[in-house]
Formats: C-alpha cells, sequence, structure tokens
C-alpha cells in the first residue's frame, strides 16, 4: 500500500458534474493562430514546462484546449510529475521530440515521435523520465517537431508533445507527490470513478498496422494515417495525419472523415512544410509550420499547393461533444481535494503481468 493511500467507498470518491454543456461560440467557427502569434509559458502547470497555447480554447469557448509543451529541464533537475490524473472527457497526446517516459497505470511506457497516445480523462500516470538537449531556452523554444520517427543521426532533443484537451477546464488531481513515489507505487494499477465513459487508452505506434499511409480518397497526390483516436476517444476525437503521397499504392483509398458525422468542429495543425486551404469564394488559407487552424467542420477543404515536407495533424471533434458537460470551479476544488481520495482499488501489477492499461477499471 503506498503512503498516504486510503481506498475510498464509491460514493465517498465521486463529485458528480453539473456545470453547462460544452455550447462553442454561436456562428461558423475560424481562427487562425500563426506560429509567432503564442509563445511558450514556463511553469503555467509544470514548474520545468513550457506550454504554448494554440488558440483553440478561445475559437471554441472552451470546448476544447490545444496546445504543445516543451521540457525546459531535464529529470535529473526537475524530478518526476508524481503520480497524478487529468479528469477531462478526452485528452490526446502526440510526441514530437525527444524521449518521455511514462508509468501509465502501472505500465512502464515509452513516448516517442510518432506515437499516438490516447490517454482519455483518468488514465493514472507519473511521468518518471524526460530529455532535455538544449543550450539555453532561446535555443530550445526552436526545438524541431517530428510526427514521425526522427531521422537517423538526428541530434539529441528536448522532450515535446502535442496535446488536446476537451474540454480546456478541468481537474488535476495528485495521487502520491513526487518526491514520495516508491517502485511499488510505479508498477501500481488504480481504479476510481472518473474514467471516460466509453473511453480507453491506447497508443498507436508508428510501425503498427494500424498506422499505414494509405491513399487519400479523391487525392491521389496525398496519402494520410488514421492514428486511431475515435474509438478510444469514446468516439469524441478523430485523428489524420496527411502528407503528400510518397508515389502510387495498390492500397484502397481511405476517406478523413467520419461517416455519419455532421457539425462539429476541425483543428488543424501544421507540424512540417506548408499548404493552402480552399474556402468558399476563391480564397485560400496558407498554414505554415507550426500554424493552427480551428474552424467548424469543414469550412475549409483538403490541402491543395503542398510543399514536399508537408505534415499536416487534421483533428475532428464530434459535434456530440456538445452534449457533455464542463465541471464548475467549485467541483474541479473539490475533486482535487480529494487528492489520493478518489482511488476505490488498487493493486500492484506483479512482474510480467500482461494486463491492459486501466485493467480494474476493465475488471
Amino acid at each position: 500500500m503506498a503512503t498516504g493511500i486510503q481506498i475510498q467507498d464509491l460514493a465517498e470518491a465521486t463529485v458528480p458534474i453539473t456545470g453547462p454543456r460544452l455550447t462553442p461560440p454561436p456562428g461558423p467557427i475560424f481562427h487562425l493562430c500563426r506560429a509567432a502569434d503564442s509563445d511558450y509559458e514556463l511553469g503555467e502547470f509544470r514548474a520545468w514546462a513550457g506550454y504554448k497555447n494554440l488558440g483553440s480554447d478561445g475559437a471554441t469557448g472552451g470546448l476544447a484546449h490545444f496546445q504543445h509543451v516543451l521540457s525546459f529541464a531535464g529529470t535529473e533537475a526537475a524530478g518526476r510529475t508524481g503520480v497524478h490524473a487529468h479528469f477531462a472527457h478526452v485528452h490526446i497526446v502526440i510526441p514530437t521530440s525527444g524521449r518521455g517516459v511514462f508509468s501509465y497505470d502501472g505500465v512502464v511506457t515509452e513516448a516517442l515521435p510518432g506515437g499516438v497516445i490516447v490517454q482519455h480523462g483518468g488514465t493514472v500516470h507519473d511521468q518518471f523520465e524526460y530529455s532535455y538537449a538544449a543550450s539555453s531556452q532561446a535555443e530550445n523554444r526552436k526545438t524541431p517537431r517530428f510526427i514521425e520517427p526522427p531521422p537517423a543521426g538526428t541530434p539529441p532533443c528536448s522532450f515535446g508533445f502535442l496535446e488536446l484537451f476537451v474540454p480546456r477546464d478541468f481537474a488535476n488531481v495528485e495521487i502520491i507527490p513526487p518526491d514520495a513515489v516508491s517502485a511499488v507505487d510505479q508498477r501500481t494499477a488504480w481504479d476510481h470513478p472518473y474514467h471516460a465513459e466509453g473511453a480507453s487508452f491506447c497508443l498507436q505506434a508508428p510501425d503498427a498496422p494500424d498506422a499505414a499511409y494509405r491513399p487519400l480518397a479523391g487525392r491521389p497526390d496525398l496519402e494520410v494515417r488514421d492514428a486511431g483516436t475515435w474509438g478510444p476517444s469514446g468516439c469524441m476525437v478523430a485523428t489524420w495525419i496527411i502528407r503528400p503521397a510518397a508515389g502510387p499504392s495498390e492500397a484502397a483509398p481511405v476517406s478523413a472523415e467520419i461517416a455519419g458525422e455532421e457539425g462539429g468542429i476541425d483543428i488543424l495543425y501544421m507540424i512540417n512544410g506548408s499548404a493552402s486551404f480552399p474556402r468558399e469564394g476563391g480564397e485560400t488559407v496558407r498554414l505554415e509550420a507550426g500554424d493552427t487552424l480551428t474552424q467548424s467542420h469543414g469550412i475549409c477543404g483538403d490541402p491543395i499547393g503542398c510543399s514536399p515536407d508537408m505534415r499536416l495533424i487534421r483533428f475532428f471533434i464530434s459535434a456530440r461533444a456538445q452534449d457533455l458537460r464542463r465541471r464548475t470551479p467549485e467541483e474541479i476544488k473539490a475533486l482535487e481535494a480529494l487528492g489520493p481520495r478518489i482511488i476505490t482499488r488498487r493493486e500492484v501489477r506483479p512482474e510480467g503481468d500482461a494486463r491492459p492499461i486501466n485493467a480494474l477499471r476493465e475488471t
């Protein structure tokens, strides 16, 4: 049993969610955040990390929060995060540089460029290793970003990742503080009443069969990777990575749309290269590396005039997300005050434990 952990009765551990629904602003959404429009805010959450707001929270009225997080110190200087959880409806992490190592529900997991992680609201985790490789804060801000495994010979980089939350405001609950985490705690599986409904943990590795790029339907010049976030996010957020086609392919074309979905919100993030996006009336919008476009679904079409190195991430947030509720400030405060008392069950994973992440929840 970990120090300070008290196993709670379910009723005692539960703070109901009663806030208003996640309603975006009225009218069509169209918000362009250029790479230079924001900078890293150091210490906004973790003292050693910089957080770059990519403009989606304001554009969606707090329905979504999209940011890039970058290490501004290494583990040896800043230490681990401690065992904690973020209680959002959706939580997606896409590593872009360097190396991070997490314990997700007691399973040690590497986070590297090329992977896509759906933590979903509620996965208990502890980040206990992250790289820092810059000579200064100014140089660190220039850390290159990758959506695929970096080429051989790429110099060491600071750990960075894109992070999407639905909604913007949620509780961050500490279960074990950084200086109290033991080896046993790191191997522990946890359960509590706050797992996002219908969602599950998922890590899509870059070499997984379902991570293969396939021709984009109707666009033989483009290929797309389905990052596999739709099901694990409870059918709330789909993620695609789009790039110029490497050449003719015999694979069947696939769509970058979710059948039957109407409305919703798109977030387009240009991680490398550039492309233009047509709008009604013959206008186009050019996205360069680091730019983010948040829009009502379908305002802009598929990319045209793509540079050879274009790498575009497209998130689609279902209109059904607007049926979800946000927590009130009082509820967030009460939930965070519960801390380790949210835990209703825990088990130390034995050596060779092959149960999945969130195994206690599944059973």
